[in-house]
Formats: structure tokens, C-alpha cells, sequence
């Protein structure tokens, strides 16, 4: 899990941190609240990278065919919401990557406000996760998706700040948690 996210993340961080480095300088760890927001704003991204590389290789009953719309379609609801969270993450992991990117498309993403870089980002992480999914993980994928699929939203977020909290991630580091 800690490989994907972060080969997920990179190239759409890398380009968010290095248009905004200002923004960076103020905090050397990512809250774990925004790690939550990224996670639930990440989702309907996941989700549809997932379907769109498993679809047909999974069973017509199955969980993707006969429950999908109905798991992804609270995350879908509070992407928007989101939305500042996973910014604020993509920009505190792409921190350590100043000089990495191309000069050029560093002054188109830094001429753009922060709502326009989300269809590039949307559309980064897309390819990446549909990149990574390997066609022999489907269903393994699928029968994760569906283990966790009764989790509300906000727990779902919750939980994978804590397994990175608890496995000790480091790219970005997490913030101590701070229920208050």
C-alpha cells in the first residue's frame, strides 16, 4: 500500500510542490487530517482507474458489477470538500523534489490557480494507479475494496492515516496526531 500511494502521488506532487514553494517551507510534516481528506478525495480516482483496467476481468456478479456505484458514491460526494486536504498533501510530498521537474511546466502550473491543477491532477493519478494495477491483482483487489467497503468515508481515511502513522512512512512524514 505504501509503494502504490506513493508512486501514485509522485509526478502530481512533484509538479503541485514545485508551483507552489511558498507553501512548503512552512511545515515539515503533512497533517494526518489531510492525509484523511487525500484518502476520500483520492477514491472516485482509484475507483475509476480500477474499474476501467479490472472491469472486464472481473465477474459479472461480483462486487464491482452489483455494489461499485453505491461504494464510490459518498467519496463522490465529499471529493469537493476534500479537495483542500489532498492539495495540501500533494504539496507537502512533493517538497523534497525541487529541480526534478521541467522549467517550463513549472510556470504553466505555477500560473494556475489551485482549482485548475485539479484536472491534472485527477487525471495523473488516474493513469498512474491504472499503470501499477497488474491484470493478475483484480480480484484481490476487488475482494480488498470489498472488505472495506462498509467503512464510511471519513473512516476510510482515518484508518490508512493510521496504518501510515503506525508503519512509520516517511515520504511525507506525518505530522503526530492531534485529536484537537
Amino acid at each position: 500500500m505504501k509503494r502504490t500511494f506513493s508512486k501514485l502521488a509522485a509526478s502530481a506532487a512533484a509538479l503541485i510542490a514545485l508551483a507552489q514553494p511558498q507553501l512548503l517551507a512552512a511545515q515539515d510534516c503533512v497533517d494526518q487530517e489531510a492525509l484523511s481528506d487525500a484518502t476520500i478525495y483520492a477514491m472516485p480516482l482509484l475507483y475509476t482507474a480500477f474499474s476501467t483496467k479490472c472491469g472486464s476481468e472481473l465477474s459479472e456478479t461480483g462486487f464491482l458489477a452489483t455494489e461499485g456505484e453505491a461504494f464510490i458514491a459518498p467519496y463522490q460526494a465529499l471529493q469537493d470538500d476534500k479537495w483542500s486536504g489532498a492539495f495540501v498533501l500533494l504539496q507537502q510530498f512533493g517538497k523534497g523534489r525541487k529541480g526534478k521537474g521541467n522549467d517550463e511546466m513549472l510556470k504553466l502550473f505555477s500560473s494556475l490557480p489551485e482549482e485548475a491543477m485539479r484536472p491534472f491532477v485527477d487525471a495523473i493519478i488516474q493513469q498512474k494507479v491504472a499503470e501499477e494495477i497488474k491484470v493478475k491483482d483484480c480480484g484481490k483487489i476487488e475482494r480488498g475494496v470489498e472488505a472495506l467497503a462498509p467503512l464510511p468515508p471519513e473512516n476510510m481515511g482515518s484508518l490508512l492515516s493510521f496504518i501510515m502513522d503506525m508503519s512509520g512512512v516517511k515520504n511525507p512524514s506525518l505530522c503526530p496526531y492531534d485529536p484537537e
